[in-house]
């Protein structure tokens, strides 16, 4: 795994230093000469300014997060050193790839903090106009994962893409809090005791097909259409601690029970830079809506809709980039329908732990990410979000924070990898994945 090695690597010692120059002549001696009375020895030194002392306190305290940013300077400038005097993207490439590029395989990894790893492959076939791609991961019995993707891709009369994609995965281990910001004090969570965390796993199948059309050069339109099911119960062997045990059963929607529904959604995305690969300036201005219903068993029905917004701005050089983003979504339901707690709005565009659920979701971003090489950029990231029941309940009290740094891996058009730290009142996070997409923002494909 020749990714993953460099990204090891990259927090090893620095690359050694070149040949050390030849020895300088030594200097010439001095010629004495006569001493004079204003001669001083010793070391002069600068007289100490009245604020030295405050100043030294303030480096102390500052000193372990500016040497936790130099470490990241240091280590994705010895990434992106390695990666590309190596060549290990183009390498990797002709490794898991033919000749031709149109057919390779290549392994995945996912580590998540409170998951269990997964591990599989991914393998991809490309025959103009149509390219697939078929992932399978494993990481225990209530831990694997098999997707499919096929793309149809012209150019004519204007660009335009069909996809379509299947999905089925088990996963376990997975927690609920409850609704809301503060769940343990929320009066909508039925404990049957003291608030904490409801452990499930989950069975998911899905299908998903899409038409993206570009009418103009910086302008999309995304139509696409999902058929969901889905079941969800306690996991084996965790007796009070699942999610049967922590809230009343009756008051967990969707639990216990398969669901099916369809979400059909409408996306307009003006999107100005010129690739996503991060050192692009631009702008970005996305909304949505979307709607819910069930196809058989329990009424389901609900709409979503929401906006995201984000500036992409050179910071002291073309490729550094400091771009803040802020993220609105919300959903309304009818009173006589059902909206499972697994469709509720959550927030995985926050870096932290996104364990916070509701009907409206608000998350702001600030990234500072630098170019390294053509295939490394790294990045130091601050998100705050705050969930809400509804609008009239806006309020910035308690609002959850994280912050991190990361490494991204590319090529020019797709994500190879991603490397991310985080940290928030509520613990250390950390994200690896290889071969595994991100899908930022991505309604359809979001828990």
């Amino acid at each position: 795994m020749a990714l993953a090695s460099a990204i090891a690597l990259a927090f090893a010692a620095p690359e050694a230093a070149a040949d050390p120059p030849p020895p300088a002549a030594p200097p010439a001696e001095p010629q004495p000469g006569p001493a004079t009375p204003d001669e001083v020895s010793g070391v002069e030194r600068p007289e100490r300014p009245a604020g030295a002392p405050a100043s030294a306190v303030w480096n102390t305290v500052l000193w372990l997060p500016r040497s936790a940013i130099d470490l990241v300077f240091l280590t994705t400038g010895t990434a992106g050193s390695l990666i590309e005097n190596e060549q290990i993207v183009p390498r990797a490439r002709d490794f898991f790839f033919t000749s031709s590029g149109s057919f390779g395989v290549f392994p995945t990894l996912f580590m998540e903090t409170g998951m269990t790893a997964n591990a599989g492959a991914r393998m991809m076939i490309k025959a103009d106009p149509v390219a697939s791609t078929i992932r399978g991961g494993y990481g225990g019995p209530d831990m694997n994962v098999v997707e499919g993707r096929a793309h149809v891709v012209t150019s004519v009369p204007v660009p335009l893409v069909v996809t379509m994609e299947g999905l089925h995965d088990r996963r376990t281990g997975r927690g609920f809090l409850g609704v809301g910001q503060t769940p343990e004090s929320d009066p909508r969570n039925q404990f049957v005791a003291e608030p904490s965390v409801g452990i499930y796993r989950e069975r998911r199948e899905r299908a998903i097909l899409s038409f993206g059309v570009r009418p103009l050069p910086k302008l999309e339109v995304i139509l696409s259409s999902s058929y969901t099911q889905r079941f969800t119960d306690d996991p084996p062997n965790v007796g009070v601690m699942g999610l049967g045990g922590v809230f009343a059963p009756a008051s967990i929607a969707g639990a216990y029970r398969e669901t099916r529904s369809v979400y059909t959604e409408a996306v307009l995305r003006y999107d100005s830079r010129a690739n996503w690969r991060g050192e692009a300036s631009g702008e970005l201005l996305e909304g949505y809506a979307g709607w819910a219903h069930s196809v058989s068993g329990e009424r389901i029905e609900y709409a979503r809709y929401g906006v995201r917004g984000g500036l992409f701005l050179p910071f002291i050089r073309p490729t550094t980039i400091l771009s803040p983003t802020i993220t609105l979504d919300t959903m309304t339901a009818p009173e006589s329908a059902m909206v499972p707690f697994t469709d509720l709005v959550g927030q995985p565009m926050f870096r932290g732990f996104n364990n916070r659920r509701d009907y409206v979701s608000l998350v702001g971003s600030l990234d500072y990410r630098w170019f390294v090489s053509r295939f490394v950029a790294g990045r130091i990231f601050a998100d705050a979000a705050h969930v809400y029941p509804s609008f009239k309940d806006f309020t910035f009290q308690r609002t959850r924070w994280a912050a991190g740094c990361g490494v991204d891996l590319h090529t020019s058009t797709t994500q190879l990898g991603r490397l991310a730290i985080a940290f928030s009142p509520e613990g250390f996070y950390f994200l690896f994945a290889l071969g595994v997409y991100a899908g930022y923002g991505d309604r359809q494909h979001r828990d």
